[in-house]
Formats: C-alpha cells, sequence, structure tokens
C-alpha cells in the first residue's frame, strides 16, 4: 500500500514511496454528490462526467487545501456543510483523468504486476487440491478490479463469477453487474456468470428473524453464505464435498477487522471455501486509479458519496452511509426502517421521537437477543424435572421424526392416537423418548441417564422441529448434501453421515431460534437498574400465578400464555422464588408457599410482595426511592429512571409491567403498596401503605433483613432510618411505628424461639434467633 500527496497545481492525488505528509488515501467526488448535499449554493462547477475534487472521510480537498467538511447526518437526517475559507466562492474545474493516470501510471502498473503474479501462483498453488475457482462479484469497485485483473489471468474456462445477490442491493449495483456481465462475456464468450439467490426476500425474514445486529449476524449465512453454496451444489451434483477457492476484493484498510485476515484464508467463511484477497493491500484511491486507468465501468453509488457499496440497510452501515440510502433509494430503504420501527415498538417506545432517537442512536444493531422480535406463536420449553427431563413445544413448525434422522437410526412405535415411543440410537446407546404430538404441541420425556453431548444433540433436533423456516443454512452446511428443503424438509437416511454440522454451527442448531432467544441482550447494559426492563411490559397477574401455583409442573405445558406473556411471567416467578428458572420446575420454597396459599392467600401475597423486593428491580427501585403516602405519575416514574442513565425503552417497559402488575393482582391494592387512578389521559399511582399486616409477613421480612446484613441483632429505629434502602416492614409494607412495635411484642408472645424483644423507653432491640440461616424456615412455623 503506497503513500498519498497532493500535486496541488493539478488537483491530483499522487502515490508516493514516501511522504512527510500524513494523509489518508482520499476518494474523488463527483457532482452529483455535492448536488445531493447542496454545495451548488457555495460552488460552481460542471456536470461533468470526470470528478471534481476529494474526499477523506467526511472533509473535502480541492488542489491539496481543505475547503468544506459535512457534520451529522444519519438514517432521517440531512448532514450540515461547513464551508473553510479557502473554500468560499470557488469555481470548481474537472481532474484530469489522463493526467491523473500519467502521474501514477508507474505505481498502477507495479501493484497490478503484483496481484496478477499473486492470482497466478495462487492458481498454480491450489488447482490440483480444490474444484474449482470462483470470482465473488458484489457490484463494488473493489470486485470489479478483482474481476478484471483476473480475467487478464486466468483462461475464461478455468473460472466462474458468482454475485451473490442479498435482495437488499441498491439498484445501481444490479445496473453494474449487468453492464459488467455483458462486456466481459463479449471479451470472453466462455466465460459464465451466476446469480446466488435465497428464494425469501430479505423483507420477509427481517420481520421474522428481526433485524439483523452486530451480534446476530443471521443475513449473512442467510443471504449470502447459503445460497452461493446452495448454486454451487446444482452445479457440481456429483461432489457433495466440493472444494472451492474464491478471489474476492476484501481489502485490509476497510475496517480493523479486516486488516487482521490472511491473504490466503482456507475454511475462514466456510469449511468448503478457500478465500485468496487479492487486492489485500491496496488503499481506496489505488483501486480508482486501476479502474480508470482500465476505463472500466464501476457502480454509480460512488459517484452520490458511496465510499463502499453493499446491503442498503446494515448493522455495520455508517450513519453517512444511511443518510445516502434513505435519500437516494427512499422506498427501498423505508421497507426495512419500518420493521426495524415495528421492532422499536415491540421494546416498549411509542412516542415517534424516542424510536427515531432509538434508531439513530443505531441501537437496534446492538440487539443481542430477541427482545422486541415480533412475537413468535411458537415457544419450546426444556423442564429438568426429578424423574425425567421434559421438552414441550407449541406451535412447531417441521416433522420432528424427519429432523431426529441426523441424530442416528430410530424406531416409533405408536401407543395411541398421539403417543408415540420412540427408541433411538445415538452414540451406541439405546434412549427412549415418550412423545406426545398434537396438531399444536409436543411434548417428550427423555430419561434422566442421558450424556451432556447427546442431551445437547437431541434438544438441538427439538430447537429445529420448533423454528426451522427453511432459512437453507442447515443445507448449506450439510457435508453430504443429505438435507433437501424443496417445499417441505426431507432428511436422505442413506446420505446422511450423522457428523452433527447442521446442529453445531450455531447456538441452538438454529439461526432462528437463535436470533429470536430472549437470552441475549445489548452489547451495552446499563449497570445501574439492571434487568429493569426484562418483564417486556407484562405484569405478574393474580389469574396467571394462582394457576401456577394449582399446577405446579403441569403449568408450563398447559397454559395458554402467549410466548412474551410467559417469558415475562417466567421472570415473575424467578423472582418471587416460586421456581427453580435453570430447571423449569417447581422447588421447596414453592412446596411452603402452595400450603400457605391453601390456608392464606392474604399472606401468601403478602411474602411474594417481601420477595419481589430483593429480586425484582423494578420493584425495589419503587419501594427505596418513591415516598409512602405520596401520588405520582407513569410518566414522572418515567422521566425519573431516566435520570438514572437508563434508556427510555428500559424505563417505560419496567414501569409498564410494574404498573400493570398492580392493576392485576388486587391484594397489591388491597394493601394499598400501590394503587392505580386513572385522571384524564393519565395513570397515577397512590403509594399509602398499610398497618394490617400478617405477623408471619412481618417476621419473614425481618429475618430477610437480618440474613442479608449477615446481623440478628437489630433495632426498630433503623427500620424507619431515612437511609434505610435494605429492606424491613416499614420500607416494604409501610407499616406505622407504632403498629410494628406491638405487632413485635405479639410475635415474641408467640414464637419466642423465634424472636425476642425488648420496647419500653429508649429501648428498641429485636434479637433474632441465630439458628435461622435460610429465611424460608420462618414459613415453618405457620399452622
Amino acid at each position: 500500500m503506497y503513500k498519498v500527496t497532493w500535486d496541488r497545481e493539478n488537483n491530483i492525488a499522487l502515490l508516493v514511496d514516501t511522504t512527510h505528509e500524513d494523509i489518508t488515501s482520499p476518494r474523488p467526488v463527483f457532482f452529483e454528490e455535492l448536488d445531493l448535499l447542496g454545495f451548488d449554493k457555495y460552488w460552481e462547477y460542471p456536470k461533468s462526467e470526470e470528478p471534481l475534487l476529494w474526499s477523506i472521510g467526511r472533509r473535502y480537498y480541492y488542489k491539496g487545501e481543505l475547503i468544506a467538511e459535512v457534520n451529522g447526518g444519519n438514517i432521517f437526517e440531512t448532514p450540515k456543510i461547513k464551508i473553510t475559507d479557502k473554500g468560499k466562492d470557488l469555481v470548481l474545474k474537472p481532474i484530469d483523468i489522463n493526467l491523473l493516470i500519467q502521474k501514477n501510471i508507474d505505481i498502477i502498473k507495479t501493484i497490478e504486476g503484483e496481484a496478477i503474479d499473486f492470482i497466478n501462483n495462487t492458481y498454480k498453488n491450489y488447482k490440483d487440491k480444490i474444484d474449482t475457482f470462483i470470482v465473488a462479484f458484489s457490484g463494488g469497485k473493489d470486485s470489479q478490479v478483482v474481476l478484471d485483473l483476473v480475467s487478464r489471468t486466468l483462461p475464461p474456462d478455468e473460472y466462474f463469477v458468482i454475485f451473490t445477490d442479498t435482495t437488499m442491493e441498491i439498484p445501481p449495483t444490479y445496473e453494474t453487474y449487468e453492464e459488467t456481465k455483458k462486456i466481459y462475456q463479449s471479451l470472453y464468450p466462455k466465460l459464465k456468470f451466476y446469480v446466488a439467490r435465497n428464494e425469501k426476500h430479505s423483507y420477509d425474514l427481517w420481520k421474522i428473524f428481526g433485524p439483523p445486529s452486530r451480534l446476530i449476524r443471521w443475513c449473512c449465512s442467510v443471504y449470502k453464505t447459503s445460497p452461493q453454496i446452495k448454486l454451487l451444489k446444482s452445479l457440481f451434483p456429483e461432489k457433495p464435498n466440493l472444494k472451492i477457492l474464491v478471489f474476492d476484493g476484501v481489502r485490509a484498510d476497510e475496517s480493523t477487522r479486516r486488516s487482521k485476515y490472511k491473504r490466503i484464508g482456507e475454511e475462514v467463511k466456510h469449511y468448503t471455501q478457500i478465500n485468496a484477497e487479492v487486492i489485500q493491500f491496496w488503499n481506496t484511491l489505488e483501486v480508482f486509479l486501476y479502474l480508470y486507468s482500465r476505463k472500466l465501468p464501476f457502480n454509480k453509488a460512488y459517484r452520490y458519496g458511496f465510499s463502499r457499496v453493499g446491503c442498503s440497510i446494515c448493522p455495520f452501515g455508517s450513519p453517512w452511509t444511511e443518510f445516502l440510502v434513505t435519500k437516494l433509494y427512499t422506498s427501498i430503504s423505508n421497507e426495512y426502517i419500518n420493521i426495524i420501527q415495528n421492532f422499536v415498538k415491540n421494546l416498549g417506545l411509542n412516542d415517534e421521537k424516542s424510536i427515531r432517537r432509538y434508531i439513530t442512536e443505531g441501537n437496534w444493531k446492538k440487539r443481542g437477543g430477541g427482545e422486541g422480535v415480533k412475537e413468535e406463536k411458537t415457544r419450546i420449553d426444556f423442564m429438568d424435572l426429578d424423574d425425567y427431563y421434559q421438552i414441550v413445544i407449541r406451535n412447531y413448525k417441521e416433522n420432528l421424526f424427519e429432523w431426529l434422522k441426523v441424530l442416528g437410526s430410530y424406531n416409533v412405535f405408536k401407543n395411541n392416537q398421539n403417543d408415540y415411543e420412540i427408541e433411538l440410537y445415538l452414540n451406541s446407546n439405546i434412549i427412549n423418548i415418550q412423545t406426545t404430538i398434537t396438531d399444536y404441541t409436543i411434548i417428550a420425556k427423555l430419561p434422566k441417564n442421558i450424556d451432556n453431548q447427546s442431551l445437547t444433540n437431541i434438544k438441538r433436533v427439538f430447537y429445529k422441529t420448533a423454528y426451522c423456516i427453511h432459512c437453507g443454512t442447515c443445507e448449506a452446511e450439510c457435508t453430504s448434501s443429505a438435507i433437501n428443503f424443496n417445499k417441505k424438509l426431507t432428511i436422505n437416511s442413506l446420505k446422511c453421515l450423522h457428523c452433527f454440522n447442521c446442529l453445531n454451527f450455531t447456538d441452538y442448531g438454529c439461526l432462528l431460534a437463535k436470533s429470536i432467544s430472549k437470552l441475549g441482550g445489548n452489547m451495552k447494559k446499563e449497570e445501574k437498574l439492571k434487568g429493569f426492563g426484562r418483564y417486556q411490559t407484562f405484569g405478574m397477574r393474580s389469574t396467571w400465578l394462582e394457576d401456577y401455583i394449582v399446577k405446579g409442573d403441569n403449568w408450563l405445558p398447559s397454559n395458554d400464555l402467549g410466548n412474551r406473556q410467559l417469558e415475562s411471567m417466567l421472570q415473575w416467578l424467578k423472582d418471587t422464588e416460586l421456581i427453580d428458572i435453570k430447571r423449569k420446575k417447581t422447588n421447596e420454597f414453592y412446596t411452603k408457599m402452595k400450603k400457605i396459599f391453601e390456608i392464606n392467600k392474604s399472606l401468601f401475597y403478602q411474602i411474594i410482595w417481601v420477595n419481589l423486593f430483593y429480586n425484582s428491580s423494578v420493584v425495589k427501585w419503587y419501594l427505596q426511592n418513591i415516598k409512602w403516602n405520596i401520588s405520582i405519575s407513569i410518566d414522572e416514574l418515567v422521566n425519573t429512571i431516566i435520570s438514572y442513565d437508563v434508556k427510555e425503552r428500559t424505563a417505560r417497559s419496567g414501569i409498564s409491567s410494574f404498573a400493570n402488575m398492580l392493576d392485576n393482582v388486587s391484594y397489591f391494592q388491597e394493601f394499598k403498596l400501590g394503587i392505580i387512578n386513572k385522571q384524564e389521559r393519565h395513570r397515577y399511582i397512590e403509594k399509602i401503605g398499610t398497618d394490617d399486616i400478617h405477623p408471619i409477613a412481618i417476621l419473614y421480612s425481618i429475618y430477610r433483613y437480618a440474613i442479608a446484613k449477615n446481623r440478628y441483632k437489630l433495632t426498630v429505629s433503623e427500620f424507619y432510618k431515612e437511609d434505610n434502602k435494605d429492606g424491613g416492614p416499614h420500607l416494604i409494607f409501610g407499616i406505622s411505628r407504632p403498629a410494628l412495635e406491638n405487632m413485635l411484642r405479639g410475635l415474641q408472645e408467640s414464637y419466642k424461639d423465634l424472636i425476642r424483644v425488648d420496647i419500653i423507653a429508649d429501648l428498641d432491640n429485636i434479637y433474632l434467633s441465630e439458628d435461622i440461616k435460610d429465611y424460608s424456615q420462618v414459613l415453618d412455623y405457620i399452622t
């Protein structure tokens, strides 16, 4: 990669071996870009075919002088122009392309000679090791250069060209491909061009998978790698393990990540593929100089200011590129922006200003999980029960018996209309799976003696059964062409090698399952109030909670909640401590609480409220920060939380779920912990508190406080200190001091083994039993 200096007299960028100037490689700027940004208000210039000046980043240079820069600009806003003193009242003249080439010709010849040698040597070294050579053509300037270099080096029947159409391309890219194909096929009639394309348009899968992000790049697999491999398999059906070498246009100066690539990379993008980066060390100026010296066409998007050409809306796209795309190709960009806006609304942001800010800041690009993705009716849950593992799928998409073939051979015994016994041969073991299959659900029971790897692979087969929408990635990963998605899934058992590539290429064995999984999160989480928005705007409802208490381990496969409601309720159950969330089964605390539920519902809900204080960040924040005997609007609560450096959508989601819970658990309103009132369009929460609390709930709250502090000698006064944020009866229930003191005296009479108090004159001491190490032990004393 050569260095750059200016020929100021001729307005030319020069390639040199050394220079005292530290100039980043510039790109040429055309009148179309100047018109688009509004520079015609400041300068005179012709609408010439040749470029007029140069740009480095967002700065514009004419004859080596900085004459303007643009700031801002994004998917919704136009950049602002700033003209420098030397840029005022200019009359621009086109760059002399012939002179530009003439002054750089020696270095152009040097770099193209090195590239041709690299292609030739790569061809000689690999021609007996691979099945075919390919030029990857994207419609961008770099792939244009690579195609030309390869065409000058190799015979046309020794390679072919693949244009991978992601369906997210901008119009000039398609025009460039057709023009390029016409030119090279006229020069080399034997040269073949192919288009690789997923049968499903990206608009459709964006809605299902959710917008791709920098962490969840499902689009690359679905719209680039898989279509290309599927095309190659159709071209070489007799070679299931086709080995290819791809000449591509990746350059080191495009990104830090790409600068670390090896020039020849084996199995980097796919196990069947070797990538040879022909112009890896070229800079932007060198690319344009080659294009001009060879009189090659290039994508018209560069004339409007694009520095790189790729997918129209991309999680790696810059605000500058997003501005250009939305300005020039509005109808295309709007399709994706509408999907992103719906994604943001699902996160809990509804007003236009907040949605635009969220998108402008690029927060949609940071998602690491499925929160915000349109609710899937499909759901899968794994339960680690005492005697067996249970898998429950609702609204499954594929045939379980077909996907089971990738694990190994099996026998199926039908016991009645919906019940099956599957005898699966896996890793030299026989695994019996008891399965109930209806049109809507699959419930499977697996024995406990399965090794971890086999259990993981079986789980992934069930994930595929639940979520498979024939995106094509598994088909591409299959080393033996055993998987076929023509209209419906078929797996050829005679071809399947049971290599498990289709199960292990991504988390969960399924790209869709990974993309919509709620286990992820944003790249940057708020440290304060962690988990504040995890309930997805849904509050716990007494009907849901009581249904769980009644059904126990049968609740998960039989409840009628939607997926987001269920996900939210599982979080609430976790925070109430009524479920072993990892195993998705009831626990010992559930058993104790079920007895209380049957005896005294009011006490049951008071214990639940105590647990929510310690485990739910939204309940804890509310009790710690909102004083008793106050009424506050939902909007005020949201704005207060935002002041803690919490994102607005997180704040609104958390408060909405909390208010929704208060609305749907009548006991919490009965205890006056939070009464929902409506005044015109606004909702208010009235926080009053109560003295009418069961003594055991008071004792339970005190023990939770004491155990958390590892201190069994307390005082009544510390519960009423202004700075107490750690719990206790007053903070959690709003109980008055006289009422608490009377209740403590009564507790001493009834539970002498648990509590002793000195509440007389200036004394307000509380002594607890140090034998109680687990606060749930208090519940054992209920009669």
